[in-house]
């Protein structure tokens, strides 16, 4: 008897939920198809929403926006280098910039230019911006680590809980051929004047509360899969298709919960991105600190232009004017030779190339800014700064407290989960028996339909009961795994 025992509790562990291995190597995963339909890992579960989520999208954003500002600190150790170009007609009165001469008529005329300017000196800020820019990078990743690290375990809990499903569907089914049976050996009886009709609608209740079961396991499953599909977002039509790939059969064999949970909490404060996170925004409240310090700090800059410009005003002598000596008599009497203009010389506008080069000027400028008295803004600013740090150095001791908690509470759930685990194990072993025992003693006549349907329901009690504490001891010890650093995957 005792061998038969633990045949039918190996066959039910097998049948039940030897089911979710969910941290083995990926290599282990096996994907085909069950009823024409795509069958779906833990690992392929995972790649997709990878992929697809648009939480994990929007925290990859940042990874964007990280790398945007990186390159803008990065541009404020250049110089700036800018054109100019502006032309217009005058009309009236005015002195020619390029002539210094009075111009009446409409002239018109246009300028170019061309300037840089470089920060020489500010305190050191382009440094320190560059410096918060790379940190807030890094931060951006961590960010998209958590994300995805949340995703996982939501896809791990999706995941397990279709697969508890469709065993509980499974025990349900089972237990429907179990009463069809009994249903129609009672009913021989009664025809045989055996067993009395009352036996018979005991046996007929039981059977439609098994198969109410059977549609309640089926609405499980059914629910449990949208729930996984909407995590995946999924399309309806996928969804409907949606099916898992079958547990490992070495479960409880690979489930082994660690003395204590010291080793997971060193691996999750050293390594978890939380963590990282924590620690990146004490950095980045430092930076900005200095940042609001060194706004103390002279400021030295300089600049540099070039310019020219052309105007229709401006003439450039073409032939030179001709002149003939004239003798004549002063009042005194004296002869004096002097040239006369006989004809003009002619002038004609300097041309573009000619006035760009004869009109060129350059210019540079360094200047110097101290700051002495801002209305308190300044150290205002510092002030807030390390309000900032140390909220930041908290939020860091917060998130330790929180992840260590986390852990060590992992570690007692898992704990518990296994002593539950045992208990409904040797709870079923008992019922195993008793059923056995009831069903050898209705098929003789030594007790009533009702009584038989009595260890039945505290059979499927405790099936129920193994089945759930199993994957309950299961995930939790495979979620403390995790933060122990194992990957997760089937």
């Amino acid at each position: 008897m005792t061998s038969l025992i633990l045949s039918m509790r190996a066959s039910f562990l097998r049948t039940v939920g030897l089911a979710t291995m969910l941290f083995l190597t990926a290599g282990t995963s096996v994907q085909g198809q069950v009823d024409g339909a795509p069958v779906w890992t833990l690992q392929r579960c995972l790649e997709h929403a990878l992929e697809h989520n648009l939480q994990l999208q929007q925290a990859q954003l940042g990874l964007v926006r990280g790398a945007l500002a990186e390159t803008s600190a990065k541009g404020a150790f250049l110089p700036n280098l800018n054109a100019s170009s502006s032309y217009g007609v005058n009309i009236g009165q005015r002195i020619d910039p390029f002539t210094n001469q009075f111009a009446s008529d409409a002239v018109a005329s246009s300028n170019y230019g061309m300037s840089s300017g470089l920060t020489l000196f500010n305190g050191f800020q382009n440094h320190l911006n560059l410096r918060r820019a790379r940190v807030g990078l890094e931060l951006a990743q961590a960010n998209v680590d958590i994300a995805q690290n949340n995703l996982a375990l939501n896809l791990a809990s999706g995941y397990l809980n279709v697969l508890f499903q469709k065993e509980f569907l499974t025990i349900a089914e089972l237990n429907v051929e179990a009463t069809d049976r009994q249903v129609d050996r009672i009913q021989k009886l009664v025809n045989a004047g055996a067993a009395a009709e009352s036996d018979l609608f005991d046996v007929l209740a039981q059977q439609a509360a098994d198969q109410s079961s059977v549609v309640g396991a089926q609405n499980g499953v059914t629910l449990a899969k949208l729930a996984l599909a909407q995590l995946l977002q999924l399309s309806a039509e996928e969804a409907d298709r949606l099916d898992v790939a079958p547990p490992s059969d070495d479960l409880l064999e690979t489930t082994m919960l660690p003395l204590s949970a010291d080793a997971a909490v060193a691996f999750a404060l050293n390594a978890f991105p939380d963590m990282k996170a924590a620690e990146l925004q004490v950095t980045d409240a430092h930076l900005g600190l200095d940042l609001a310090k060194a706004a103390r700090m002279p400021r030295v800059t300089g600049s540099y232009s070039v310019g020219s410009g052309y105007s229709e005003n401006r003439q450039t002598l073409v032939s030179e004017a001709i002149t003939e000596d004239v003798t004549i008599e002063t009042v005194e009497g004296f002869l004096l030779t002097t040239p006369i203009v006989i004809q003009d010389g002619e002038f004609e506008t300097m041309s573009f190339q000619d006035q760009l080069t004869s009109n060129l000027n350059q210019s540079v400028f360094f200047s110097l800014s101290v700051p002495i008295f801002n209305n308190f803004g300044i150290q205002t600013n510092i002030d807030r700064a390390e309000v900032e740090v140390r909220s930041a150095q908290l939020a860091k001791e917060q998130t330790a407290q929180r992840l260590t908690q986390t852990v060590e509470q992992a570690w007692a759930d898992a704990r518990a989960a296994q002593r539950t685990f045992e208990a409904n194990d040797r709870a079923l072993e008992a019922a195993s028996l008793a059923m056995t025992n009831a069903e050898a003693r209705f098929e003789a006549g030594a007790i009533s339909a009702l009584e038989y349907a009595d260890a039945r329901t505290r059979l499927d009690n405790a099936r129920i009961n193994a089945l759930r504490t199993q994957y309950d001891f299961v995930f939790k010890t495979r979620i403390l795994d995790f933060y122990l650093g194992r990957p997760l995957s089937l």
